[in-house]
């Protein structure tokens, strides 16, 4: 008994570890430009709806979805396709490596659950205005630090057009190992913006 405890103890932190890690990586590609069509619309977040010149809080979350032909909720094709391909990957190493049926569900439960609060759900409400966990005694230290660096990664342009800092969400524990932490606010880079929006073919206005 003890022993399956201790295992399903390790797959289930295993896979939060894993979704910090992958979820991570996915930011930063999504940052990069490497794939365009797939950068195109999370820029749009960073640079049109809650762009560096603009109020990163609102009354209700401005969705970057409403135009995709794919989204699932608030959550957009340039998410769902690399993730499709994470899962896909997980599933055939855990097929070659005989990954018994009940680690698996704990694995994908656990990493798409945490996926899904921190990049969805804890993300949206960083850019809402008065909302509770900035006012509860328990969050609210941790959630206005990690509210202060999400703020900095919509701030922080580097003069090739990137934002390229605080990749976390909730907790930023790869941008420490990874070097992409900032805690400092730099002058304003008006060049490396006006390179954004050329890089990521964006104009300012409306929806």
């Amino acid at each position: 008994m003890t022993d399956i405890f201790l295992r399903t103890l390790a797959w289930l932190s295993g896979s939060l570890v894993s979704a910090e890690l992958l979820g991570y990586w996915l930011h930063r590609l999504l940052h990069s430009g490497v794939i365009a069509f797939l950068s195109r619309n999370h820029m749009r977040h960073h640079l049109v709806l809650y762009g560096p010149l603009q109020e990163q809080r609102s009354s209700e979350y401005h969705d970057a979805t409403d135009d995709d032909a794919v989204a699932l909720g608030n959550i957009g094709v340039e998410w769902l396709m690399p993730a499709a391909l994470l899962i896909a990957g997980a599933l055939w190493l855990f097929h070659i490596f005989h990954v018994p049926w009940p680690y698996q569900l704990i694995y994908f439960t656990g990493t798409l659950g945490w996926s899904f609060l921190m990049f969805s759900y804890l993300h949206d409400l960083m850019h809402i205005a008065g909302i509770w966990l900035a006012t509860n005694r328990i969050s609210r230290r941790w959630f206005l630090s990690a509210r202060l660096r999400h703020d900095l990664h919509h701030q922080i342009v580097n003069d090739q057009g990137l934002m390229d800092t605080n990749f976390g969400i909730g907790f930023f524990f790869f941008d420490r190992v990874f070097g992409t932490l900032r805690d400092d606010s730099p002058a304003f880079n008006h060049a490396g913006y006006e390179a954004a929006l050329r890089r990521f073919k964006l104009v300012l206005g409306p929806k």
